[in-house]
């Protein structure tokens, strides 16, 4: 049965994990899970839409958070949770924030090409010309949200809308680096010292249960691999995206023969 405390902590984000995606926030929120939070790491299909509005400003962030609340989640990490800080904060200002990070900057930079990578082959507009990924992805709905969610990412930090995903490759060496360090100041910033949280996941579970109040669990600190998980998901995404190619190509040949066959003088 849930208790009436169990009630409260469905209404409100109780954990706020501030950290930019790539800095341990997969493995932040299966520790956050085995502590008992139910953690929301990424807007869901259904409530992607709720994103999208806001990124198009026809919605508010409050909107869109509240999407993961009334689904009865109470922590939250990664983007565009994270770039949502301030908003979170002044809807649950009783909530404590982690700041995961990573070694230097430059090790997240180059973590950060990596998700990118696997962003762009997503994002991909369909085109039977195309030569790289003629994917089609982005006809399905909540895919086309997630894009333009995206577009979010960064803004608070003075960034044009989507040139932290798509146009951070025009910019000249270490300008990624910049921004890392540009979000985690601006974290440190608005969130007071007592409620904050800078957490590397390589320090395992003593900091966080400290900071949290909770008992050290038995089980082994999750150090979720995600590079790996990306570059295999990577290249899925491009077997799906070339996938139709030969369908098409068989279809074509068939249609061929079909035609010249209709066309073909009798002997």
């Amino acid at each position: 049965t849930m208790t009436e405390e169990d009630r409260d902590d469905s209404c409100r984000i109780r954990v706020i994990g501030a950290g930019l995606g790539r800095t341990g926030t997969k493995s932040l929120a299966a520790a956050l899970d085995m502590l008992g939070y139910r953690t929301y790491h990424f807007p869901l299909p259904e409530h992607s839409a709720a994103w999208a509005a806001y990124a198009k400003g026809t919605g508010s962030a409050q909107d869109a958070i509240g999407t993961a609340v009334a689904a009865g989640y109470n922590a939250t990490c990664d983007q565009p949770m994270a770039d949502a800080l301030q908003e979170q904060l002044e809807m649950f200002p009783d909530a404590k924030v982690v700041l995961t990070v990573r070694d230097s900057p430059e090790k997240w930079a180059a973590s950060w090409k990596i998700l990118m990578e696997f962003i762009r082959v997503q994002e991909q507009p369909f085109s039977l010309w195309r030569p790289f990924y003629p994917t089609f992805i982005q006809w399905i709905p909540f895919m086309q949200n997630w894009k333009r969610m995206r577009d979010i990412m960064g803004v608070h930090l003075g960034l044009l809308p989507g040139q932290l995903i798509r146009g951070h490759v025009s910019e000249p060496a270490g300008w990624l680096e910049k921004q890392y360090d540009a979000h985690n100041k601006t974290v440190r910033k608005v969130v007071p010292k007592e409620k904050l949280l800078v957490f590397n996941v390589k320090e395992g579970w003593a900091p966080l249960c400290k900071f949290l109040g909770k008992e050290l669990p038995e089980e082994p600190f999750p150090n979720v691999n995600e590079s790996k998980e990306l570059r295999r998901a990577t290249t899925i995404m491009k077997v799906v995206s070339y996938g139709w190619l030969p369908f098409l190509g068989s279809m074509g040949y068939i249609s061929t023969i079909a035609i010249k066959s209709i066309f073909r003088k009798p002997k």
